[in-house]
């Protein structure tokens, strides 16, 4: 994910590739070293989620009044993402930034998805989430290849079920 995420920003990939055994290591032992701070319940949250269990069991008259004052936190909503919004492009100001890399006014170029091209990272990230689901769901990983040929079937069958519905 970190090299489609570097390439769509026109970031340098390290000439170390990605996918030597040196290279994950080096990763390893990096995101070994991070400490993440225990995990701490959001009270807030807690009774935000009980506020809406609650609110179900409201009479409407209720129900009315609760939607006026959620129409004023929206408001303030709106407001905190204008400032966001005003921030994030004060930001984006003070970055040096290279015009010859700029496509079509963005600072980002999108991916688009070549199954055939093994250096572009898209089967390798593929490769990547569908291990993580395997082992989230106990289900057998898949090898590299795997996943590419099954990609490679998967991507023209979409196409032609879209073409199909479309015609329809």
């Amino acid at each position: 994910m970190a090299c489609l995420r570097a390439r769509i920003f026109f970031i340098e990939i390290p000439s170390k590739t990605p996918r030597t055994d040196d290279f994950r290591k080096d990763c390893g032992e990096l995101a070994g070293a991070i400490k993440m701070p225990p995990f701490v319940p959001n009270d807030e949250k807690a009774k935000e989620i009980q506020a809406s269990v609650d609110k179900a069991s409201k009479s409407k008259d209720e129900l009315k009044e609760e939607e006026k004052k959620e129409e004023v936190n929206d408001s303030k909503d709106v407001d905190q993402n204008q400032l966001m919004i005003t921030e994030f492009k004060k930001l984006l100001a003070e970055i040096p930034f290279d015009s010859k890399k700029q496509v079509d006014q963005y600072f980002i170029k999108p991916e688009v998805f070549e199954k055939d091209n093994d250096s572009n990272f898209h089967i390798d990230f593929m490769y990547s989430m569908a291990n993580c689901r395997s082992a989230n769901y106990k289900l057998e990983p898949m090898d590299w290849i795997n996943v590419k040929l099954k990609a490679g079937r998967i991507v023209p069958a979409l196409a032609t079920t879209t073409a199909a519905i479309a015609g329809l």
